[in-house]
């Protein structure tokens, strides 16, 4: 007897937590897919419940509002968000030479990350093409978490005419133009075509390089 009520509450108490969390997928779902073929002018309340199949309410029942469905399907899928709740393990492990192989590592993975990731190329163009209040909440959120990766690797270079962090905002940056022109206009760039695997190695081997310069620098 005791058995069936267990089997009753946990039917009861698991069929509308398996909805709500098929719901909030699908809701998540659409908003990648109209940022992909859309782009985010086609983030509206209506647009996203239609393509998801549900009714709009939802989006305010589970998410509050569109721009906090839109900031948690960012967040989900930021390349740089996804270090956010193991940042302070991966700093303890890398102490010993002031994060060189971890920065040559974050950089290369955001290289490949960023190249495969389409959505995120809508955003990234989203962020840079407009004032939006999400966009800045998110990367003032990056910001924080690159703060924390420069307490590892700043102090190899203090005192020195190595600027790491001026590096790493070039590097980045060119990552994402890099990535961001290929997908978009596809011609080449520097005689380099960052669609083909070839120079995407390149791209690579040269990142790995340029860090590794810049500690060899540091150290002299």
């Amino acid at each position: 007897m005791q058995d069936k009520v267990h089997k009753m509450v946990r039917k009861v108490t698991e069929g509308p937590i398996r909805n709500k969390e098929k719901t909030r997928l699908k809701l998540l779902n659409a908003v990648g897919e109209i940022i992909k073929t859309e782009g985010y002018k086609g983030l509206g309340v209506n647009n996203i419940a239609t393509k998801a199949k549900v009714d709009k309410k939802l989006i305010y029942l589970y998410f509050e509002n569109v721009d906090k469905l839109v900031e948690t399907y960012v967040r989900q899928k930021d390349y740089w968000s996804a270090f956010s709740e193991g940042i302070q393990g991966l700093i303890e492990a890398h102490q010993g030479n002031f994060g060189q192989e971890l920065a040559s590592q974050i950089l290369v993975d955001q290289f490949n990350f960023f190249l495969d990731a389409e959505e995120m190329q809508k955003v990234i163009l989203w962020e840079i093409s407009e004032k939006n209040e999400l966009m800045r909440e998110i990367a003032d959120a990056r910001e924080v978490l690159g703060n924390e990766l420069f307490k590892l690797t700043d102090p190899h270079f203090g005192g020195t005419d190595v600027d790491i962090r001026a590096i790493q905002a070039i590097l980045i940056g060119g990552i994402y133009y890099l990535v961001l022109h290929a997908k978009s206009n596809g011609s080449t760039f520097c005689g380099l075509d960052i669609n083909e695997v070839p120079d995407q190695q390149r791209i690579i081997k040269s990142l790995r390089q340029i860090v590794k310069w810049s500690y060899t620098e540091a150290k002299k």
